[in-house]
């Protein structure tokens, strides 16, 4: 009897995936039918393919031979039913993507309702958290980072820039005309995972003109002053979360560096003041991580849209 077609897909999905749960979630089937398939198949092929333990998956000789002969006919047959839905129905189905907290709330979420509005049979499963999560192991489809790392096989694209600005309690706030970026470091800050207490902050004149659109030479260069100051910082209060650390500020518990975000946030809300706008520290660009095997078309809508609205949203 030939080897069910089902059964072979499974397999190669088992395969990449390096885990029963996380074909499981990426199929849309209990883990039981996964492993169930798996059994069939290798006594189909009269062959075991796989070495299964508690925690790994491990392909035999013969099962890497099977998996290097068919993976591209199963991709092949992904490809062809991919068109066949484009051609007969609007894109339909799940999507699961992970973001930070902080970017899911400020920004993501009015994408994605525009985005729903489009697609009436596309559904959305948003995983928010700080840490990096193994799209592969957790079945994400997409990833917005604040960051280029990436692992294993994926590609990243970017998304946007993003600077760190600096802030202070509207509540709290009096304007110093004699005040000078430098003696910033003299006045409390709330810090950001700092240790003993202070931190070094590395600010430049030059990227936050450049960033409001400042004259730039034919070579990219920017015109005019560019300048770049260390200050040694410290203070009472210090948190890994910006989130946290924007409400400590209007708080009035000091300074705060922060992401654009959340100093538009505050400012809008009437609980922050920018200070020295012309200032602000680089940060890790933003940027949409995903597998790079061929996705699926509601992934593929959802990765050109989020690239579109964040062209024309600018930086965060």
């Amino acid at each position: 009897m030939a080897p069910s077609a089902d059964n072979i897909a499974t397999f190669v999905e088992v395969v990449r995936r390096q885990s029963l749960s996380a074909a499981a979630r990426s199929l849309g089937l209990p883990k039981s039918t996964v492993s169930r398939r798996l059994v069939r198949l290798e006594e189909e092929l009269h062959s075991q393919l796989l070495q299964r333990d508690a925690r790994k998956i491990t392909l035999t000789s013969v099962g890497r031979r099977f998996y290097e002969s068919v993976v591209s006919a199963v991709d092949a047959l992904d490809a062809a039913v991919t068109q066949l839905e484009l051609s007969s129905s609007e894109p339909r189905g799940a999507i699961r993507i992970t973001a930070p907290p902080d970017l899911g709330r400020m920004v993501l979420a009015p994408m994605f309702v525009a985005f729903l509005e489009r697609h009436a049979d596309i559904s959305l499963d948003l995983v928010l958290t700080n840490r990096t999560v193994d799209l592969v192991q957790e079945g994400i489809d997409v990833a917005v980072r604040a960051s280029r790392v990436v692992e294993g096989s994926l590609i990243a694209r970017k998304l946007c820039e993003s600077a760190l600005q600096l802030a202070v309690s509207a509540q709290h706030y009096t304007h110093d005309d004699s005040e000078t970026i430098r003696s910033l470091s003299e006045r409390p800050f709330v810090l950001h995972r700092a240790s003993a207490g202070s931190q070094v902050i590395k600010l430049e004149r030059g990227a936050a003109l450049l960033a409001r659109g400042a004259a730039v030479r034919p070579d990219g260069a920017l015109r005019g002053p560019r300048k770049t100051v260390e200050l040694t910082v410290s203070g009472r209060v210090n948190v890994d979360d910006y989130a946290a650390l924007a409400e400590l500020v209007a708080a009035g518990q000091g300074v705060g560096l922060m992401p654009a975000i959340h100093v538009r946030d505050g400012v809008s809300a009437g609980r922050l003041v920018r200070i020295f706008p012309a200032w602000s520290s680089r940060a890790p660009h933003v940027f949409l991580v995903y597998p790079t095997r061929q996705q699926p078309e509601r992934v593929r809508l959802l990765t050109e849209f989020l690239l579109a609205a964040f062209a024309e949203h600018g930086s965060v």
